[in-house]
This record gives structure tokens, sequence and C-alpha cells, in this order.
């Protein structure tokens, strides 16, 4: 049994509540940490200490040190009255592009160094990928009735934009998070990659928040529904939803989740979309995700669904001008239809 007294109250820490030598308690603003709490408890998320301090303490967003206080990265990051004069580079850019790939000429808006706290930064991605993806109404599939549907789910675009804050590797001292809107894609970009033991297979199973701290405070302030379920939320609601599964990509130097929006033609106005049926919404799916699309790949990816099924859903988009077919026999491929016909 390993005898406590030996263990350095230091080593147990996240990287996110180490103190931060050059920084004291005025470093933090102690109007927005009462604002937390007192939020926090309406909530029901928190039951602690009410004053200021004693949160901090708790929270491990101040320790202290030799007599002297001083802020942890958790602190800084929530509550900092100016959080970018001590981490100049955790911010997150949003870059937005017409077209499919990041390049200068498709650059629809640009829009780097967004700073402040993490609320700060989430309030503002978060706003401005529910401002400019596109949101209507389309028919159920068991009614008449109308209903709401969204480009991209609501609690997928928050969940990834907490995810990209809140697990990014602050030690790196050189990137930005990044988000990248694309015609048919959202990218979330993470600097850092995947902690040790982590991998792209075992990340819906495996849980090493790089930032405990500032998570549970997030938690606190409704913007966690649940410890380690970030990414298992994403799954879920892509599927219940009929979407494209998430793409999870680890450089090493950087963790991206990629999500696939719906087809345009369901905001529309046209009705097109509202006519298909799950498969054939499917196989819309499964060809934007890629260039070109085999008719074998559709099958396999719909084993479910009888051949001459499937081959009846393709014909039936063909024919309503949603995808196309380029070439012949085994090299025959089908191909999205983009809306200004190319």
């Amino acid at each position: 049994m390993t005898d406590q007294s030996f263990i350095d109250p230091h080593v147990l820490r996240g990287m996110d509540s180490m103190p931060v030598r050059t920084t004291n308690l005025n470093t933090l603003d102690m109007e927005k940490v009462a604002a937390h709490i007192e939020r926090a408890v309406a909530r029901g998320r928190y039951s602690g200490p009410m004053a200021p301090q004693e949160y901090l303490l708790r929270k491990q967003c101040i320790v202290e040190v030799d007599s002297a206080i001083y802020a942890t990265l958790a602190g800084i990051m929530c509550f900092g009255r100016d959080t970018q004069a001590i981490f100049p580079r955790a911010v997150i850019d949003i870059g937005h592009y017409r077209g499919v790939d990041p390049v200068s000429f498709e650059v629809f808006h640009l829009e780097k160094d967004i700073g402040g706290t993490l609320f700060d930064q989430l309030a503002r991605v978060e706003t401005y990928l529910w401002t400019n993806t596109h949101h209507g109404m389309t028919l159920s599939d068991s009614s008449f009735q109308r209903v709401e549907i969204h480009e991209y789910p609501r609690a997928v675009i928050r969940e990834l934009c907490v995810n990209v804050l809140a697990h990014r590797d602050y030690t790196n001292f050189r990137s930005a998070a990044r988000v990248q809107m694309f015609r048919n894609r959202i990218e979330w970009i993470s600097p850092g990659g995947l902690p040790p033991g982590v991998t792209v297979e075992n990340i819906l199973f495996e849980q090493a928040a790089r930032n405990p701290q500032i998570l549970s405070i997030l938690y606190e302030a409704g913007y966690v529904e649940a410890f380690g379920q970030g990414l298992d939320t994403v799954v879920a609601v892509l599927s219940h939803e009929g979407m494209t599964p998430p793409q999870f990509h680890d450089t090493g130097a950087s963790f991206i989740v990629t999500v696939f929006g719906r087809p345009i033609d369901v905001f529309s106005g046209e009705g097109i979309y509202a006519r298909l049926n799950d498969s054939q919404r499917k196989i819309l799916a499964i060809i934007r995700t890629r260039s070109e699309t085999a008719p074998r790949e559709i099958l396999d990816l719909l084993e479910d669904r009888a051949r001459r099924s499937v081959q009846r859903d393709i014909k039936g988009l063909v024919e309503a001008n949603l995808i196309y077919a380029v070439g012949e026999g085994r090299a025959l491929r089908y191909r999205l239809k983009e809306p200004n016909g190319a």
C-alpha cells in the first residue's frame, strides 16, 4: 500500500491547476467569480463555499505556495481580467469558406484571435456557427406535421465548441484553436494531440481529461452535461438524426473532429428533401463525405436494405438531379450535384 504522506500533492494536479508564477489574486475578476457561483447554485450544480476566494481555492483556480497566492490556468481561462495578457495564444480562430477547401480565394469570413475568457470565446464561436448555418422546416416521416430541421444540431455545435477549448493543450504557446466552416462540413481543431493512452479508436471508451478543473467549471456553468460524455453525445445525436457519424483525426500536433451537415436541399424550399425516404437521405450523406462513391460502397453501407431497393433509391436521386453518375461498368461512380449545377 502506498504511504500517502510521501505523495506530492502537486503531482496529483492537472496542468490547469498548476500555479502561474507571474500572477496573483488580483489577476482574477471576483465579480465574474461571484456571478458564476450564483448561477451554478441556481442550476443545482454547486453547493460549496459561496465566498469567491474560498470557491477559487476549492476549484484550484488559485493555489498557495510558500505563503504566496498564485492564479492557475483554470482560474485565468475562466475568470481572468485580461486572459490573453498571460496566455496570448489561448484564443480561437474562425475560418469560413465558400467551398470545400481552406484556400484564400474561397474565404467568406476570417476572424482571428477571438479572446477573453473561455465563456467569452464559447459564446462568440457558438453564436457565429449557429447564425451562419442553415435552419428550416420539413415534413416528419410519420405525418404531415412540419418540424424544425437544422444543418447541424445545436447540441453538436455546443459540445464540440466546448471540446475544442476545454481539452486543448495550453502548454502549446504557438497555436490557436480553430474552427473551419466549409460548404459541406465543420472542422474543430484543438492544439495538442490526444493524451497518452487515448486513441481515435478508443476515444469513446477512455477518459483522460487534460484540464479537469476547467471541465468542472464548465459543468457548473451548464456547458457540459456529464463528465467524459461530450463526444458520446455528439455521436448519439448525429445517429438519432440520421446524419453521418463524426470523423476523428489525431495528427499528434492537433486533434480534429469533422462533422458533415445536412444537404442544402433540406432548406431550399422546393420540398425535394421532404419527399426522400430514409435510405435516400443516407445515400446523400454517404456521397457528401466523399468526392465520389461506387455503387458497391453504398450497398455495403446499406446492407440491411435489399439491393433492388437501393438501386431504386439511387435512380430516384439521379432523376431528382441530386446526384449524377460518372464512368461505366466497374468504373461507375456517383457524385453530388452542386447547387449551381456543376
